[in-house]
């Protein structure tokens, strides 16, 4: 797991940093980090967006297929990919989003959990003598802090006694990490700190703490509650996805849950990161009307006609093509399985030599051969004794 926080930490801990030293805050930079990563996403966001409006054009015709097969599913899904290639269109488009989001996710947890590392830029053997001096100063404090939190952990038992990390870090990164302490916060709350359900006392610094996993929870359910009002306007069958809404409007209350572990840095940039994933959704909901869809559908439609007109097939309808020889390989196996369980050897052998010349047939014809048919070994062999013009 270390691994996987170092490795989507590296990238976003160098913008981080450049973003620190133009800023001088850290609250100000993961609030412009956050600018910044939606930005850097908004044309995928803008293809899924797009993508959404481009199902509500093929929704009519996937109802008549719903009410036509709804005593056959197979055949139902069946059809339903023949539209899907016939549109050109990818319902697993969303899927990228959501990697990326969780990609930058773990970045953004260990750059919280490693200001040291990243903006301070200091080593690990001295980090590793700092953690020394906080077991020995604070053991309780120092058995709370993992190896991703130790750089918290550090600057926190610094922060109340810099004196004692002198020998271990110097007096010029002590006064470093004093300066960067007071700049770790959002209005006098520090956000390295983990927000707890129970302070030992309430004041300002604690409510604040307290408040960001909650605004975090608010803003991401009124986000899944405008997003699930809106797509179900585009596709009426997510009215009968029970249990996956349900687990839409969970997803909020284990977010606060888990704002309550991890430094409220992490639960900050949940706030910012879904108040403008809301604006963005409202404004992209706005500008993709009925009729600029329609007009945006159509083009692309053309630019595709034109694209693939000699013969290429686009990325979708080849996907779509290999999931379809897929699907036709198992029932032939599952076929040839069925109608060969019950059979003698001497009746599997003949039933193999037809099968062999009804591909040789096929073959014939695909490249245009003229077939005279063939003898096959009784044995079932295949071997070749066939004549061709």
């Amino acid at each position: 797991m270390d691994f996987l926080y170092d490795l989507c930490g590296k990238p976003f801990g160098w913008i981080m940093r450049l973003i620190y030293e133009l800023v001088d805050n850290y609250a100000l930079a993961i609030l412009l980090f956050t600018i910044i990563t939606k930005l850097i996403l908004f044309p995928i966001s803008y293809k899924q967006q797009l993508n959404s409006a481009r199902m509500q054009r093929i929704n009519p015709k996937l109802e008549k297929l719903r009410k036509k097969y709804k005593d056959d599913p197979k055949k139902m899904q069946e059809e339903q990919m023949k539209l899907y290639q016939e549109e050109n269109f990818n319902p697993g488009a969303s899927c990228l989003p959501m990697f990326l989001q969780f990609f930058i996710l773990f970045g953004i947890l260990d750059v919280v959990y490693k200001p040291m590392s990243y903006i301070l830029r200091v080593s690990g053997d001295v980090i590793s003598k700092a953690f020394s001096v906080v077991e020995k100063i604070n053991p309780d404090l120092a058995s709370a802090g993992t190896s991703l939190r130790q750089e918290l952990t550090i600057l926190n038992a610094h922060h109340a006694d810099p004196g004692a990390f002198t020998d271990a870090l110097g007096s010029g990164l002590s006064e470093r990490m004093t300066d960067f302490y007071e700049k770790f916060s959002l209005f006098g709350i520090n956000l390295g700190q983990v927000p707890t359900w129970s302070p030992q006392v309430w004041d300002a610094t604690a409510i604040g703490l307290f408040l960001i996993p909650f605004m975090s929870g608010v803003l991401q359910l009124l986000l899944t509650i405008y997003t699930q009002i809106t797509q179900k306007k585009r596709n009426p069958a997510m009215k009968n996805m029970g249990c996956m809404n349900v687990m839409l409007y969970v997803m909020p209350v284990f977010s606060v849950w888990f704002a309550f572990q991890v430094p409220a840095g992490v639960g900050f940039y949940w706030v910012c990161s879904s108040f403008f994933s809301l604006l963005q959704s409202v404004g992209l909901n706005m500008y993709f009307t009925t009729e600029r869809t329609e007009k945006i559908c159509e083009k692309q439609e053309a630019k595709l006609a034109k694209k693939y007109a000699n013969g290429k097939k686009s990325f979708t309808q080849r996907l779509f093509a290999q999931q379809s020889e897929l699907t036709e390989a198992q029932q032939k196996r599952q076929r040839y399985a069925e109608e060969t369980k019950d059979m003698s050897r001497s009746e599997l052998n003949k039933y193999n030599q037809q099968v062999i010349k009804d591909a040789r047939k096929r073959m014939a014809e695909k490249y245009g051969d003229t077939y005279e048919g063939d003898d096959v070994s009784d044995d079932g062999s295949g071997a070749d004794n066939s004549g061709k013009k």
